[in-house]
């Protein structure tokens, strides 16, 4: 990690009015942020120091895997370190693009700070990558309390539909980390998961490697 990228993180102002919890998941990135050399971390890390700083101020709350009847809905807005619109920069990001069947929730995850929910997820065509059978999806966001923090807006996963999925490894837990948005797109027909296949297969072809 260059040391301009380390000023600018440091720049970073701890609000008071965050959780404990989210404080020291601020701390911990930063300081992780410092010690990694992986250019390929930093460009998930620096959205997810937006979203822990967005989801502090909201307060803290308790996790449920029983999603509340009418959730008070919470956006979240992120920054990203590359184009992340751009199939070809996304698909060289990324150590996995398939298509994957939502089979159900599995959990949730605050360890870092930052609110994040499971899927797991039956594998059904391989772009990039060679996942098969069952995997965990992690996406950003999830329930807390009576609320729904949704990052960018991203819907979380439903049980039972298909997505396009981009995502990298977190090798620690053993699951797969979307892009908010782009990294999980809902297949609505079997015409429209032919042109995500056409489309993103054509972008591993040509993808720009993100370095």
């Amino acid at each position: 990690m260059s040391n301009k990228i380390q000023t600018e993180m440091n720049k970073i102002e701890i609000p008071k009015e965050l959780s404990e919890r989210s404080r020291i998941g601020i701390g911990k990135a930063k300081t992780e942020i410092g010690k990694s050399n992986n250019k390929k971390w930093f460009a998930f890390a620096a959205p997810g120091l937006a979203a822990i700083i967005a989801l502090g101020i909201a307060g803290p709350g308790l996790l449920s895997n029983q999603p509340p009847e009418n959730p008070v809905i919470q956006t979240v807005q992120t920054s990203h370190a590359f184009d992340v619109t751009d199939p070809q920069r996304l698909v060289g990001w990324a150590d996995n693009v398939f298509v994957g069947k939502v089979i159900k929730m599995s959990g949730t995850s605050e360890e870092s700070g930052m609110l994040e929910t499971q899927f797991k997820v039956e594998v059904a065509e391989t772009i990039k990558g060679e996942l098969q059978g069952e995997v965990t999806v992690n996406q950003q966001g999830g329930y807390e309390g009576k609320k729904l923090i949704l990052v960018e807006n991203d819907q979380l996963l439903k049980e039972g539909e298909s997505y396009l999925f981009i995502s990298r490894n977190n090798e620690e837990h053993d699951w797969h980390t979307v892009v908010p948005v782009y990294g999980d797109i809902l297949i609505n027909s079997e015409a429209h998961k032919e042109e995500l296949l056409t489309k993103y297969e054509k972008a591993y072809q040509e993808e720009i490697p993100f370095e």
